[in-house]
């Protein structure tokens, strides 16, 4: 069996902002300025036997259609924001259509996230197969075999009620997916499950902190790697157990995430939760690494930094984790892409 991604889109929420430009994405290619999404897709001998789309943002049904022009199996959502559920009703309108109207199209996400997608799709419930993904339980994908797939809890602001990164196995190989996050809400056994990914897919908004994006940095100092800045430091110095939860209340949760929950706050210490993703490596050491959603309006605006293009931020990127001793390789990748595991 082969596995692989397909990059649909590359993007942060808004790439490049009508009326201005940015150097790591192309204007006058459409297709690079799609927002972030994925296939996660295996074959045997040419033939696709599982499609499972993660995250559905602007752009990715252009993507879908230019490339293999096959409706997903299922969509996995990591969280209910726009950039990432944009095609979500095209997808599923198509699956409808395509089965004379008489099949569901199955979607996983925790429940959280699924009401929050309802509140902008309330047709759709009707369309729908609804799974509901529970904190640290492994499923398996029945609808797309032989994926086996866990939902993790993230912190990604007050607006991001349910949001999650989500880990993806085989018999041969694990994706991580991250979503868009500040922290991940990890417990130790979590972050034992995930070490050594061979493939780590991560929300790369800025590359120095800025938390109120209600997203992490690469780097937490703009000359000390691994220390973390006063932009930070004081942002932490306000954040409790309550806040960086609040977004999961347990109310319509299932008795195993609540679970989770209540183990992890016995674990918790915010000194030791990763803020970059630096940090962040160091806990789990993955083979390859693909940053997306980039944007650096932050390092431009708050630490005079530049924007970089592609090849320059794979440079930084690259030389910043070898001073701090780790030595991943770095996929930047293009909109289009397929990258084989």
């Amino acid at each position: 069996m082969a596995l692989h991604l397909v990059v649909h889109g590359r993007g942060n929420a808004w790439p490049v902002p009508l009326g201005e430009t940015h150097p790591f994405y192309d204007k006058n290619n459409p297709r690079d300025l799609s927002n972030a999404a994925f296939s996660l897709v295996a074959s045997d001998h040419d033939k696709i036997t599982a499609d499972v789309l993660v995250d559905a943002g602007h752009g990715t049904i252009q993507s879908l259609i230019t490339g293999s022009n096959r409706i997903p199996d299922c969509i996995c959502l990591t969280h209910g924001h726009m950039d990432h559920t944009l095609s979500v009703d095209w997808v599923v309108q198509s699956f409808w259509r395509h089965h004379d109207k008489m099949r569901l199209f199955p979607l996983f996400a925790t429940a959280p996230v699924y009401r929050f997608l309802l509140r902008s799709y309330t047709h759709l419930e009707s369309l729908i197969e609804f799974r509901e993904l529970e904190y640290g339980v492994t499923i398996l994908m029945e609808d797309a075999r032989p994926f086996r797939l866990t939902a993790y809890p993230v912190y990604h602001g007050l607006s991001a009620v349910g949001a999650s990164m989500l880990l993806f196995e085989t018999e041969e190989h694990r994706v991580l997916f991250t979503g868009d996050l500040l922290s991940p809400l990890l417990r130790q056994e979590d972050y034992e499950r995930i070490k050594g990914v061979d493939l780590l897919v991560v929300d790369t908004n800025n590359r120095f902190p800025w938390p109120r994006t209600n997203h992490w940095s690469f780097a937490g100092h703009p000359q000390v790697s691994m220390k973390r800045s006063e932009a930070l430091n004081e942002y932490l110095e306000g954040l409790t157990w309550t806040d960086v939860t609040a977004p999961h209340d347990s109310a319509g949760y299932s008795e195993s995430s609540r679970n989770y929950f209540i183990q992890l706050e016995e674990e918790w210490e915010l000194v030791n939760q990763p803020f970059t993703i630096l940090e962040f490596l160091r806990r789990i050491d993955p083979q390859r690494i693909v940053p997306v959603h980039y944007s650096g309006a932050e390092d431009l605006k708050y630490y005079n930094d530049s924007i970089l293009s592609g090849q320059e931020l794979l440079s930084w990127i690259s030389q910043t984790a070898q001073s701090s001793g780790l030595y991943p390789r770095f996929i930047i990748p293009e909109a289009g892409q397929i990258i084989p595991l």
